[in-house]
């Protein structure tokens, strides 16, 4: 035996090795493979069941947040140096308009503003009885830049929040410009998902004004039992200063949500709470008041609570957003449903019985065709079956119908290779070459064929990868895993048995 044939035959040892050692923890769920290098192999939602929503990101509506975030900035720094505003706002046409005092300061503020504020342009200016008014808005280009900032960060609030449900593989991916699909396998609570998944979060921390302070902006809003609270219009703080949420008890039995703060979340807190004490400060959720209680003392343990009737369950859910995050813009369901696991293991049931139908089938006709060679086919497909399973389970694919309809289409194409590799050998023969010769010569004219072949087929599936979403993905990635272990099973394997057994004259292969 050549020392040639035993390196590549320790190559494909390797290899074989490495696939069932990748797939021992699916085959084998026990306590000794929770550590294991790899993972089981993930059932998607068409085989175990789930929740399926598709989410519209209203992306509009973080820009206009944007801009009341740099609206309360502008009219801070206005105030610092002493410019004095009258009113300001954010305009539908998602501009910020601001009307000072005096006319001569208008200059001073659009510097103020461009020294700052870089992201806003400067729109007009325009005067009425001595006051002057500023227009500022953002540009198509920054518009667009905040809206597709938007949508990314919701995918990333979406997969924090959906860790809290403890789903092994979810899919959360962008479908074309503002939709979000997400796919959670195993989970049957469909409204719960909707509760804590698209739940805003948007907590803010507002004053609730006194006669000092009327000269400020206010805005009315309602609390949980719909009575009017009205509040300043300037958000102190959000909930981006929060790094953590709790539930507990009070000291009066009510459910509260405990926060700690970041630390520049608590040096703003401690400033706000030094700064007005005796006042009544309003911590507002999704618009809604929860709680507005007064101010008795500086807090400046860099902690803070929110309390409003909760019930445990509303708590807990409550922590779960707080802790993910806040969504950077309101999303709308556009499309729900439930899959339910009896029609997914059905489905596989019936899609494993065709695979093995066929695989039989292809099996006989090989080994009554070709007959030794035909053999060597059919290992070849049993090996390259292994690759692809061992290799999704090493990448942590998720296996999906259409990943199993990519399997079945893999080996179908792949015992096309062996095929065209048996056909050459036969030609060559014809012609009269020796066997030793016929299998050389075959197998260097049939790769170039299968290589094109297969590469314009790996072409396909990189296209339908990147322009697909969900299930077309699925079918994608096992096709590409698939393309790549036939092109090793049929040329490399292949042609190491032929070496092998070509070796043994008598007993070499017969085709």
């Amino acid at each position: 035996m050549g020392r040639d044939i035993v390196q590549r035959a320790l190559v494909v040892g390797i290899i074989t090795a490495g696939a069932i050692l990748s797939l021992l923890p699916t085959v084998v769920r026990d306590s000794f493979t929770e550590k294991w290098f790899t993972k089981p192999m993930a059932l998607g939602l068409d085989i175990s069941g789930g929740v399926h929503l598709v989410y519209q990101v209203k992306a509009s509506e973080a820009v206009k947040s944007q801009l009341q975030a740099s609206l309360s900035g502008i009219r801070a720094e206005l105030r610092a140096r002493k410019i004095a505003v009258i009113r300001s706002s954010v305009q539908p046409d998602n501009t910020i308009q601001i009307t000072l005092l005096s006319e001569s300061s208008a200059e001073p503020a659009r510097n103020i503003v461009a020294e700052k504020f870089g992201d806003l342009s400067f729109v007009r200016a325009d005067t009425d009885a001595g006051q002057a008014r500023l227009v500022f808005g953002y540009s198509p280009q920054a518009v667009t830049a905040i809206e597709k900032e938007a949508v990314e960060q919701a995918i990333e609030t979406l997969r924090n929040r959906v860790d809290s449900f403890g789903v092994a593989e979810p899919l959360i991916q962008s479908s074309g410009q503002d939709r979000i699909i997400l796919q959670m396998p195993g989970v049957s609570d469909i409204e719960a998902v909707k509760r804590i998944v698209g739940n805003v979060a948007k907590l803010e921390f507002r004053l609730v004004p006194t006669s000092a302070s009327s000269a400020i902006g206010t805005t009315t809003l309602r609390n949980k039992t719909g009575e009017t609270i009205v509040v300043e219009d300037q958000a102190l703080m959000s909930g981006d200063a929060v790094s953590d949420a709790r539930v507990n008890i009070d000291q009066k039995g009510e459910v509260q949500v405990s926060l700690k703060l970041t630390p520049a979340g608590g040096q703003a807190f401690a400033r706000i709470t030094s700064e007005n004490v005796g006042r009544q400060l309003a911590i507002i959720l999704n618009g809604v008041v929860t709680s507005a209680p007064v101010i008795r003392e500086p807090i400046t343990d860099g902690s803070a609570s929110i309390s409003g009737s909760f019930t445990m369950e509303e708590a807990r859910e409550l922590k779960f957003v707080l802790k993910s995050g806040a969504l950077p813009a309101p999303l709308e369901i556009m499309e729900e449903r439930f899959v339910g696991p009896t029609l997914g293991v059905e489905s596989v049931k019936k899609g494993l019985l065709a695979m093995a139908i066929g695989f039989v089938t292809i099996s006989v006709f090989m080994v009554f065709y070709y007959l030794k060679s035909g053999m060597v086919a059919v290992g070849t497909l049993v090996l390259n079956a292994l690759l692809m399973l061992g290799c999704l389970s090493l990448f942590g694919a998720t296996l999906t119908l259409p990943g199993l309809a990519g399997l079945a289409l893999t080996i179908g194409m792949a015992v096309d290779s062996n095929v065209i590799i048996f056909e050459r050998i036969r030609d060559e023969i014809r012609k009269g070459a020796s066997r030793d010769l016929a299998v050389h010569t075959g197998f260097d004219k049939a790769f170039g064929a299968i290589f094109d072949s297969n590469v314009t087929t790996l072409l396909a599936g990189a296209i339908l990868y990147y322009f697909g979403t969900g299930a077309i993905r699925g079918f994608a990635v096992t096709l590409s895993v698939g393309i790549a272990t036939t092109l090793f099973c049929a040329v490399y394997v292949a042609r190491l048995c032929f070496d092998y057994f070509e070796l043994k004259g008598k007993e070499g292969l017969s085709i």
